[in-house]
């Protein structure tokens, strides 16, 4: 798997809500971007995609 779609991910998350990558994110994104990767999602949109998923919802564990 290519690593755009982590990078995209991180920088369009950060972007829209104006947060810094903490320590560990891109680490535990690629692991979840690397398993729906090997599930047989391989459009690298739609891997985006579920990073920004995944990225919102350490958010919301994070702030709970």
């Amino acid at each position: 798997m290519n690593m755009l779609p982590v990078d995209r991910a991180l920088a369009i998350y950060g972007t829209i809500a104006d947060r810094s990558e903490l320590r560990g994110t891109r680490e535990r994104l690629s692991n979840h971007l690397w398993k729906v990767f090997i599930e047989g999602k391989h459009d690298p949109h739609r891997l985006t995609v579920h990073g920004l998923t995944y990225l919102q919802r350490l958010d919301s564990e994070r702030d709970s």
